[in-house]
């Protein structure tokens, strides 16, 4: 009765531990779900654990959709969504809407920011090992990748060619 117990009570806790640390941290965000800026643990992240991207605090109530190198002292931002316009600090979201789009909405419920994706069949957005945001569809097909809009940070395997214009990060911190 006892190894029993112990067996139970053993696999509860490997469950409980489990269920704990995936439950936030994840590689990737399924159509119909989203981000909440209120949640500061709830961030998509590279599986190799060198990137994340969800909402990053720049001043007093106000958050940029980035990605971030994860490990880096002051998490230096390689890209951002919102620029020019910093959401609210409650209720602003990321998400992955039905129609494919990814959409990052203000407290407000404007639209502040969102791809172009909506004639396509994506069913996940994916942060790779390269720091490249993408939107997939479910053959695994890239739809929409934020290399296509690269920031001041360029990353190795990111394509930069005459045409494309870099978007400056202005750091405020």
């Amino acid at each position: 009765m006892g190894n029993l117990f112990s067996s139970i009570l053993l696999i509860l806790l490997i469950s409980f531990f489990f269920s704990f640390t995936t439950s936030k941290t994840q590689n990737f965000l399924q159509r119909g779900s989203s981000l909440s800026v209120e949640d500061d643990s709830d961030y998509i992240t590279s599986p190799d654990k060198s990137f994340t991207c969800g909402f990053y605090e720049i001043g007093e109530n106000a958050y940029w959709f980035s990605i971030w190198f994860t490990n880096s002292k002051e998490r230096t931002v390689v890209w951002m969504a919102n620029r020019n316009r910093p959401v609210n600090g409650r209720g602003s979201r990321i998400s992955l809407q039905r129609d494919g789009t990814m959409m990052l909405r203000d407290a407000d419920g404007s639209t502040v920011w969102e791809t172009n994706t909506t004639s396509t069949d994506v069913d996940r957005a994916e942060l790779l090992d390269t720091g490249n945001l993408v939107l997939k569809d479910p053959r695994g097909k890239i739809q929409w990748q934020c290399f296509d809009f690269p920031t001041d940070t360029l990353l190795p395997n990111q394509i930069f060619i005459t045409s494309t214009k870099l978007i400056s990060i202005i750091h405020l911190r």
